[in-house]
């Protein structure tokens, strides 16, 4: 019976698939392998190529440091890539492996960052960094390999791989509305907040749509004012009567995407409700001009029970330097349901 794939393994099978299906492996006659360099070696019979992926260190990513047990953890993986090449008619297997280590130079050279790759919801984007071993290194490594002789290898480390629990932290709702309050006796220090709160402040802003990855800037637009945070009662007629209108800028006629994200208690963070595709209007926000404003509607994703709801606008963009379709996302938006303790 086979054993559970965990993310590492994921992660580290899709490397290698990487490298297989830049190689061609399957028309080459190369076959490819993830372990000990000593177990990849070919014998005397065998007449196919081989790439071996040795993943021999794993390190903590150096951020975040003092994680919960319960939240994702970053990772550092290190390989050593080694190619078994065999000769063919007037190539020889020392120009074989060099043919074939070149190819792997070239893909992570022309790709240092690999494709997405979705890790339980998670998704990761890998990035490539060439490493460079010293003769010390490379010593230590080879020595525990058995008899076989030394080929010519090269490293890299892959970065950043998650390591998800199996009941990973659902994450804290959002601070709708911040205030202050003075007191007087330190004692007092844990009663109940009686100052007055306010959501953040809309500010005026002008969208830069010169440049290639501008992200959209978004407000609510209530009661003839722009607001990033609204709070309602569940069940109060100011939530029966609410529908999220949202004024967008950024360049004129680019598409955007709105969509929400949600939290309850029990659930966490995560994907819900409508999105709607649809354009931005000029570049300038500005509360002073909220009665001139170009709205667009969209549906609440829940009504009927405490929680919190985000919604972002996203575009998409071709990045020119290397053809990329990249995404980016505005500033949240903030519709915060509680419950009136009776």
């Amino acid at each position: 019976m086979a054993l559970p794939q965990s993310t590492i393994s994921r992660a580290c099978r899709s490397i290698t698939d990487f490298v297989g299906l830049g190689l061609d492996a399957s028309t080459n006659s190369i076959r490819m392998m993830m372990g000990l360099p000593g177990d990849a070696a070919p014998g005397q019979s065998d007449n196919d190529h081989r790439v071996n992926l040795f993943f021999y260190r794993i390190e903590p990513s150096g951020f975040f440091g003092d994680i919960r047990s319960d939240e994702i953890w970053q990772l550092r993986l290190h390989c050593l890539i080694t190619t078994f090449g065999v000769a063919e008619d007037s190539v020889s297997a020392g120009e074989n492996d060099l043919r074939l280590l070149g190819e792997v130079v070239r893909l992570f050279h022309e790709q240092p960052v690999l494709d997405p790759l979705d890790l339980d919801g998670e998704q990761v984007r890998m990035q490539v960094v060439f490493n460079t071993l010293g003769l010390e290194e490379i010593n230590n490594l080879w020595s525990t390999q058995g008899d076989v002789t030394y080929r010519p290898s090269v490293a890299y480390e892959f970065s950043l791989v998650p390591v998800i629990p199996r009941e990973p932290f659902r994450g804290s709702p959002m601070v709708a509305m911040t205030g202050t309050e003075a007191r007087g006796r330190m004692d007092a220090r844990h009663a109940a907040f009686t100052g007055t709160a306010q959501p953040p402040e809309v500010l005026a802003r002008t969208v830069d749509t010169a440049w290639e990855d501008w992200a959209p800037a978004i407000c609510l637009v209530h009661n003839s004012q722009c607001a990033q945070s609204l709070s309602f009662a569940l069940g109060s007629s100011e939530l029966a009567a609410f529908s999220p209108e949202v004024w967008i800028a950024g360049e004129a006629g680019s598409a955007v995407t709105l969509l929400w994200e949600v939290w309850d208690s029990s659930l966490g963070w995560r994907r819900e409700g409508a999105t709607l595709v649809t354009t931005a209007g000029s570049p300038l926000l500005d509360p002073e001009q909220v009665g001139a404003a170009t709205t667009v509607s969209i549906a609440m994703p829940f009504t009927d029970h405490s929680g919190q709801a985000v919604l972002y606008a996203q575009r998409s963009y071709t990045r020119g330097s290397d053809g990329a379709t990249l995404t980016v996302r505005s500033n949240p938006l903030l519709i915060n349901l509680y419950q009136v303790t009776p």
